[in-house]
Parts: C-alpha cells; sequence; structure tokens
C-alpha cells in the first residue's frame, strides 16, 4: 500500500477493513485531531492508552486510534491499524 491516504480515507478503508471498530480517529503527532471520533483524540492527549479496547497505532507523523468491540480479534485490528498508518505516511 503506497501513502495516499489523507486522515478521512484512511478512517473510511479502516471501517471497511474493520467491523469491528465501534470508532476512531487520527491525530497528529503534535496532538491535532485530524479526523474521526474527538473523544478518542481527547483520550489519546489525556494519556488514557490503558483500556484494552482502545488500540494505537503511531507513525513519526500520525497516530491512528480505534476502540474496538469487546469481542474483537485485537491482533487482526492491530495489524491493520499499523497498515493504514504506514499508509497516511
Amino acid at each position: 500500500m503506497t501513502a495516499v491516504l489523507n486522515p478521512t480515507l484512511a478512517l473510511q478503508y479502516l471501517a471497511e477493513l474493520e467491523p469491528a471498530i465501534e470508532a476512531a480517529a487520527v491525530v497528529g503527532t503534535d496532538g491535532a485531531q485530524l479526523a474521526g471520533d474527538p473523544s478518542l483524540a481527547r483520550r489519546l492527549a489525556a494519556g488514557d492508552e490503558d483500556s484494552e479496547r482502545l488500540l494505537v497505532a503511531r507513525s513519526p507523523r500520525h497516530v491512528v486510534i480505534a476502540l474496538v468491540h469487546a469481542d474483537a480479534l485485537v491482533e487482526l485490528v492491530r495489524n491493520d491499524l499499523e497498515a493504514v498508518v504506514r499508509a497516511l505516511g
């Protein structure tokens, strides 16, 4: 996958890949929300990453955050998050 996604398209792509995601957001590494659920961006800013249902993937420029259903296949979702954050560049 090449880096052709903008934050909004990245979340749309992620939603198609992962039906187990309840909510998602893309945040810049500076903390600026770029797309998605603002409550997830606030949770990240507050350091609230301890939930088993809150998954985070990071790149040098972006952070992708996803809240997943309790029965989600976490490793599969995590792999998809990593692919999407790489595609963002």
